[in-house]
């Protein structure tokens, strides 16, 4: 019977407070460990985002500029550019909805549709009235 009784006896482990106060301080430097390198990273992604925003808030006044041009320019006829024969879209990243092909097989940009092509052309001039 004494084997039966063995296996009833609970198996607690004393631990002192010292030893819980202890490993409780360990626990609590890990979290401050921890808490203080996500900050950094929180902080490195905070400037990352920082930095993407100016960007974007650039490349929105880049944009109006060139869709201010592309309403303007005297080389648009028909919301085509006439200034520019594009041979390959696809390398200069316009996209293919902004391109038509004109009976003699030029190809044109529509920058009513691809206003971005106007930002920094070299080839714009105001139209007279």
């Amino acid at each position: 019977m004494s084997s039966i009784e063995d296996n009833l006896k609970p198996n607690v482990i004393l631990l002192s407070t010292s030893d819980l106060e202890q490993e409780i301080r360990q626990l609590a430097e890990e979290l401050k460990n921890i808490k203080n390198s996500n900050d950094e990273e929180h902080k490195k992604i905070y400037t990352i985002i920082d930095n993407l925003t100016r960007n974007l808030t650039w490349i929105n006044v880049a944009k109006s500029q060139g869709i201010w041009k592309s309403k303007t320019c005297k080389h648009v006829l028909n919301f085509a550019c006439q200034a520019w024969n594009i041979s390959d879209e696809n390398k200069l990243g316009i996209p293919n909805e902004a391109i038509i092909i004109n009976d003699d097989g030029t190809k044109r940009v529509v920058v009513s549709k691809f206003p971005e092509i106007c930002i920094v052309c070299p080839l714009y001039e105001a139209r007279r009235s």
